[in-house]
């Protein structure tokens, strides 16, 4: 285990690296490892511990990090608080579960000294882990899921698990949206594109934990769709719960259950909004009639 890597006593570093953590003790420590081998080195790292059980603040005390608590168990409370807490210009930020490329930092450091408009940076990821099918497409095939996405939305969505944010323009628009569970990265691009430029480079990967998706493609994009669907039919993020998924070893129990509920609740909503959109129309062409024939009259 590391042996105080990081320094925390920097004044002003040039970035800030948020890691939000809950009960990542299995995970936290390779993170970390890969935060170590970075060739940037004026930077701060904050690990906000989530309101953690097991090992995950001891872990990141033992790494040198700074280590910040945040008592409410949503990532968006987490993230907020890190953001909170940086001190550099630059804020950067992963997942307690992610494994990042050495020229990470050096690359966003440098996009935003050579890009004056931009207010965030970012990349895709792949998983090392999860089932091989969702391996394959997030390595060779998520290109196209990206570029769709920014077709359907006019803007590049970042994901958390590789975002960093000019803090000015973090500040401007409120941080993020604390009342989501899932979904607070997406949201925040959302705003962010309405004060400066986002950007989004394919050779700026990350490799994450496919956990989620350890029973399948399927069943992973479960979890997701509800949100991602609501995003764009109801133009709101959903405020679902989000169970967080502590291990990697396939289990269909209650993990099925859970998002099997949540792509229901959403057909429901859909089903509901729609015959709600029906009776409107119906009793507005009640009106046109009634209005018609007072006309003729």
């Amino acid at each position: 285990m590391g042996k105080k890597y990081f320094a925390k006593d920097l004044v002003k570093p040039k970035i800030s690296l948020v890691i939000p953590a809950y009960n990542e003790e299995k995970f936290l420590g390779k993170t970390l490892l890969s935060v170590q081998k970075q060739n940037f080195k004026d930077f701060e790292i904050i690990v906000v511990d989530n309101n953690s059980s097991d090992r995950t603040a001891a872990i990141a005390k033992e790494f040198g990090a700074r280590v910040i608590f945040a008592p409410e168990k949503k990532v968006s409370v987490a993230r907020q608080a890190g953001f909170f807490a940086a001190k550099a210009e630059i804020i950067a930020t992963t997942d307690a579960d992610t494994i990042l490329p050495s020229g990470w930092l050096s690359r966003i450091y440098r996009e935003f000294a050579e890009n004056p408009d931009l207010v965030a940076f970012g990349g895709p990821f792949s998983f090392y882990s999860g089932s091989w099918l969702a391996r394959i497409i997030t390595a060779n095939f998520s290109f196209l899921l990206w570029r769709l996405d920014r077709v359907i939305n006019g803007h590049w969505t970042l994901g958390g698990v590789n975002l960093a944010v000019k803090k000015k323009a973090f500040q401007q628009i409120g941080g993020f949206a604390v009342r989501l569970s899932v979904g607070e990265d997406a949201e925040i691009c959302q705003r962010l594109s309405h004060v400066g430029r986002i950007k989004f480079s394919f050779d700026h990967r990350v490799l994450t934990s496919g956990r989620r998706f350890r029973n399948g493609l399927l069943l992973g994009f479960l979890f997701y769709l509800p949100h991602y669907l609501g995003k764009i039919v109801f133009k709101k993020y959903l405020r679902m719960p989000f169970p967080a998924v502590r291990k990697e070893e396939p289990t269909f129990g209650f993990s099925f259950v859970l998002a099997l509920i949540a792509f229901l609740l959403f057909f429901l909503g859909i089903n509901y909004a729609g015959k709600t959109y029906a009776r409107q129309i119906a009793e507005l062409k009640e009106k046109i009639v009634d209005y018609s024939s007072s006309f003729s009259k």
